[in-house]
């Protein structure tokens, strides 16, 4: 099932606690009236039950994300920046009602510091390296944060999941097998699967400006390792000798990919003509560098059966649910709140800037 994947680890946290990822409201935007354009003239974008959110504010949390993206604010389009303003206000709004709601829920800094290791394994899976805290405080600052209050961002994140969860537990039923298998029926064109390998590499990088000299000797280098490689153990002349820092650790292990989309074109061309076992005859050159290629396992495209897909249909159904209860409980406490959105600001959103993944 192809289900697509967001986001870097950081910003994934620090957007997490601003805006808590978890409603899509479509409230009507109140006419404005002498106080709203008082308010809006004063710099004040919204009142959350007489709780100012100021348009700075909102300016500040853009400038995070675009931050933790990598990007200035400048190279989003004006058109676009006033989308993305309009759902980080709709967010903010949602973030006061959630906070206030699941004040009282208390969170012990052992909890705390366990959801920042996770942070950093689910960083260390990804690299084959665990960052250090000196590169977390690097990739924070980057975002406008700190280590301090990236980990108070995560304790209110623990508090509002805690608070959440007891308001959803009885409204988001585990999905059925009839639930399942209509969704697997509808759904046809999600469970084909494309003919994959599994390969691992070792590669010696080059630039693409590198010299011929250069060159000549990285080629001359991999040649000779080609041939320890088919009578050596793999894995382990991978993670002494290769320059792909995020496979090294796990012994050049690139897992499963198909022909087209996932790997540079000549890198899946050469690993689609070897047979499983085989190691490529020669280096293959790509844009990184040159890499010699052993492909570990092969699969046979076709599309899933029921079975072998249910755990993934089951999986994303339970998200589904669980975004259903959550909606219905911000779209309950925004009916009964007091919010006024000033007529100079942002309107709201018709959609929440992150949303679970799918």
């Amino acid at each position: 099932m192809k289900i697509p994947h967001q986001f870097r680890f950081i910003l994934a946290v620090s957007i997490a606690a601003a805006t808590f990822a978890i409603a899509e409201t479509k409230p009507a935007k109140p006419a404005p009236d002498a106080k709203a354009l008082a308010a809006a003239a004063a710099g004040v974008a919204a009142t959350v039950n007489g709780e100012a959110i100021t348009n700075a504010e909102v300016e500040e949390a853009f400038a995070r994300i675009a931050a933790s993206r990598g990007m200035p604010v400048t190279a989003v389009p004006t058109d676009q920046k006033a989308g993305v303003l309009k759902m980080i206000l709709d967010d903010i709004i949602n973030e006061r009602l959630v906070t206030k709601a699941s004040a009282a829920i208390k969170v012990e800094p052992a909890a705390v510091d366990a959801e920042f290791e996770k942070i950093l394994a689910a960083q260390e899976a990804k690299t084959g390296k665990k960052p250090s805290l000196e590169d977390v405080k690097k990739d924070l600052a980057q975002a406008g944060m700190t280590l301090e209050s990236l980990k108070e961002n995560i304790s209110k994140r623990l508090q509002q999941r805690l608070w959440m969860d007891e308001q959803i537990k009885d409204k988001a039923a585990v999905p059925t097998d009839p639930e399942a298998k209509d969704f697997y029926e509808k759904n046809p064109l999600h469970f084909e699967q494309p003919e994959t390998v599994r390969a691992s590499h070792i590669l010696f990088r080059l630039t693409q400006d590198a010299s011929p000299e250069k060159v000549t000797a990285t080629q001359k280098r991999a040649e000779a390792v080609v041939a320890l490689a088919k009578k050596e153990d793999f894995a382990k002349l991978a993670e002494e000798l290769s320059e792909d820092p995020s496979a090294k650790g796990r012994g050049g292990d690139l897992s499963f990919f198909a022909r087209k989309g996932q790997m540079v074109e000549p890198f899946a061309e050469a690993a689609f003509k070897l047979q499983k076992g085989e190691v490529s005859p020669e280096p293959v050159r790509t844009e990184f560098g040159y890499h010699i290629i052993k492909v570990t396992d092969r699969k046979a495209g076709g599309k899933q059966t029921f079975d072998e897909a249910k755990p993934q249909i089951v999986a994303f159904l339970s998200r589904e649910k669980k975004k259903t209860a959550i909606d219905g409980v911000i779209a309950e406490m925004r009916s009964k709140a007091d919010v006024k959105i000033n007529a100079a600001a942002p309107a709201p959103a018709q959609s929440t800037l992150v949303k679970p993944t799918k």
